[in-house]
């Protein structure tokens, strides 16, 4: 008897509740590495997002990555800012939620001291990202995230690198 009960309770909670709108916001670090990253650094991210029906939805993301370039002998210096406005499909199974994602921003690239963060765009700091990552929910509305992305500027010899990140999320 104990078996069919306890096989209801695991297919109920494997089964998404009512689609409805749902925003959130994840905090990141992790590192870059490969790539035209000459060496892994860290990396920080901020988000915020949100889904709907079906497991689509939309997030936009800001990246910072310090220290990003590096000379022969050595010393590193330069940031890479990102600023990626990207769509997500993720599929609900219970308290995980593994997702696909793909977006299409800014990659700005500063070696030296600039006048400004967005003051000198060119198509040099155009790109995408495309990965894939897993939340995991431990709360109602807090959970945990990895996520893996590959960064590519879109011209053939740009820069290109990658980027794995773990991080909190509160909401959706």
């Amino acid at each position: 008897m104990r078996f069919p009960t306890a096989f209801v309770a695991v297919l109920l909670m494997a089964i998404p509740s009512a689609a409805a709108a749902q925003g959130f916001f994840a905090a990141s670090y992790g590192n870059v590495f490969g790539g035209g990253a000459p060496a892994t650094t860290g990396s920080y991210a901020l988000a915020i997002g949100g889904g709907g029906a079906h497991g689509i939805g939309s997030e936009l993301e800001f990246s910072d990555t310090r220290d990003f370039f590096q000379t022969p002998a050595g010393l590193k210096f330069g940031r890479v800012f990102t600023l990626m406005p990207s769509i997500f499909v993720s599929v609900p199974i219970s308290r995980f939620k593994p997702y696909g994602i793909f977006g299409f921003g800014f990659i700005i690239q500063r070696t030296g001291d600039d006048d400004g963060l967005f003051s000198t765009l060119s198509n040099e700091d155009v790109g995408y990202s495309a990965g894939g990552g897993l939340t995991i929910q431990v709360a109602r509305r807090v959970g945990v995230r990895t996520d893996f992305r590959h960064f590519k500027v879109r011209q053939s010899d740009g820069l290109s690198f990658h980027r794995l990140m773990f991080g909190v999320v509160l909401g959706g």
